[in-house]
């Protein structure tokens, strides 16, 4: 853990000699805009077993080989003993200068900053990022206060303990600079959370009016999201507990894996509320318990060198189940639908984005770094509006469906005709019956059957014709001892010996064999 302590200086003095390698000066002034200094950072990586800002590892450093970062982000692969970064400023200015080096990353262990100036005085200094803004809710970038005289040269010596892949710039501001970027962190959190607030307003209105269970599960997909990526840039989960334990210090991996099963809920929800019949698959509850591989990359090297896979299969029946459980939407009907489809899309994106780049397979830039905290916001109130315009629509929809049906119908006349069809006439003995032959038979549509037979017998068409196929079936397993169960279930008008034995068995308890043996007299 960070100490407490934003800035502690300890001063000794060093032979000039540490100067004696060439490093790219950087020149400051009392007026200097904000300078991102990645491309003039040297960095240390291979062979590195020296921790710490200390005067003997300084030595020990100098005289080491230094590579030269050569992008706008610093990047250094991680190194278990920690990395190296250094760079020289000069005060070129004719008046003491006080600049703040920020660290564009929230996730940092440990951070230490010395300093050897061209007398050969050393200084040490500790990140501040544990100071909390915000009424304590948002911690700090890491970042550090430095000081410079008229005409002063530094060299500085960064030591980063990181448990990923350093890939973020490092930048020199002033004083006010620093305060804005404090005030702007701030103002993204309060606009988040104002955003996340509306949402569940929406949400939690439309299910009192509706009582649909997707406005429990959407409101918690949306605090899911919300919490991963506050604990990535808002604040340090390990902070809470104070432990550096692998799962909490990585927590985006954590909260990653629940964002995953509440998608699924979500998507579950949506299959219920239009009756269909994706969520009840078995291989949709597997893809949901996947989101539980995502903590496993912090834990075992194994599963971090195989990331990708997990990656790449976790959106995959992401995206499949979403196309397949929206899939009425993509015709597209309205505005809202496509509206509503649109802001997924995007989501999708730039969850894909933020996701290769947290697993270190896309380079930093300030659109798959930050591209979804801007989203979110936008995203939550606008699809939290637009699943209630969608639901509301269906609602309406289905009340003139079913005006249109049965207005112009004598539905007890309907009625008469379908039980002298059943049962005189015994349709349900042909195997290939369909419910628009029946319908044509009677007179009427087939979405008017359906509606008669949904209201009036409180069950569906292929139900109703299997009852009374069940009740030839047994009459028949009495009558014809000796024909093969396989017979009776043709004469009896079922397609296929399986679908006999499942209808029989729901209807009455039993297989029909064991029917056969229990009721000889039936």
């Amino acid at each position: 853990m960070l100490t407490g302590k934003r800035v502690l200086i300890c001063v000794l003095f060093f032979p000039i000699g540490l100067f004696a390698k060439s490093i790219e000066v950087i020149e400051i002034f009392s007026q200097s805009p904000p300078e991102n200094l990645s491309p003039k950072i040297e960095y240390r990586y291979l062979e590195n077993k020296f921790q710490h800002c200390k005067p003997e590892t300084l030595l020990s450093l100098d005289s080491m080989e230094w590579h030269q970062n050569t992008s706008e982000v610093v990047r250094v692969p991680r190194n278990n003993s920690g990395n190296w970064l250094r760079f020289r400023i000069v005060n070129l200015s004719k008046h003491p200068v006080i600049r703040t080096l920020s660290l564009y990353w929230l996730n940092l262990p440990e951070a230490e900053l010395c300093s050897i100036d061209s007398k050969g005085k050393y200084e040490v200094f500790y990140s501040g990022n544990e100071t909390s803004t915000l009424f304590g809710f948002r911690s700090l970038l890491p970042h550090f206060t430095i000081q410079l005289s008229p005409q002063e040269e530094k060299t500085y010596y960064l030591f980063i303990q990181t448990n990923e892949n350093i890939q973020y710039p490092i930048s020199l501001l002033s004083e006010s600079d620093y305060e804005s970027q404090i005030h702007i962190r701030s103002a993204i959190l309060s606009f988040g959370c104002l955003a996340l607030i509306v949402s569940l307003l929406f949400c939690g209105y439309y299910y009192l009016r509706t009582k649909r269970k997707l406005f429990i599960t959407l409101p918690i997909l949306f605090v899911s999201i919300s919490l991963t990526i506050y604990f990535l840039h808002g604040k340090e989960f390990s902070s809470i507990f104070k432990s550096d334990h692998s799962i909490l210090r990585h927590s985006y991996f954590l909260f990653l894996g629940m964002t995953h099963l509440s998608f699924f809920l979500y998507l579950a929800s949506w299959s219920i509320e239009e009756e269909g019949t994706a969520h009840r698959s078995p291989f949709f509850g597997i893809s949901g318990l996947l989101g539980l591989f995502y903590p496993l990359i912090v834990s075992f090297d194994f599963w971090y060198e195989n990331r990708i896979w997990i990656l790449i299969i976790n959106y995959g029946v992401m995206i499949h189940y979403f196309y397949k459980i929206h899939s009425s939407l993509f015709a597209f009907r309205s505005y809202s639908e496509i509206c509503y489809i649109g802001s997924w899309a995007v989501f999708f994106l730039f969850s894909v984005f933020k996701t290769v780049f947290q697993f270190e397979f896309y380079p930093y830039n300030w659109l798959s770094a930050y591209g979804i905290i801007f989203y979110i916001p936008i995203f939550f109130i606008v699809s939290s509006f637009l699943a209630g315009e969608v639901t509301n629509k269906w609602a309406v929809e289905k009340i003139l469906l079913k005006r249109s049906h049965l207005t112009s119908v004598d539905v007890n006349a309907c009625i008469e005709n379908l039980m002298r069809l059943l049962k005189r006439e015994r349709i349900y003995l042909k195997q290939s019956l369909k419910e628009e032959d029946v319908a044509k038979e009677i007179g009427i549509t087939v979405h008017q059957l359906s509606e008669i037979i949904n209201t009036e017998f409180k069950t569906s068409f292929p139900s109703l014709l299997n009852q009374y196929r069940v009740e030839e079936a047994k009459f028949l397993l009495i009558e014809n001892p000796n024909e093969t169960t396989s017979h009776i279930a043709k004469l009896a008008g079922f397609s296929s010996r399986s679908s006999f034995y499942l209808e029989f068995k729901k209807a009455t308890g039993s297989n029909p064999n064991n029917f056969r043996k229990t009721n000889p007299f039936y």
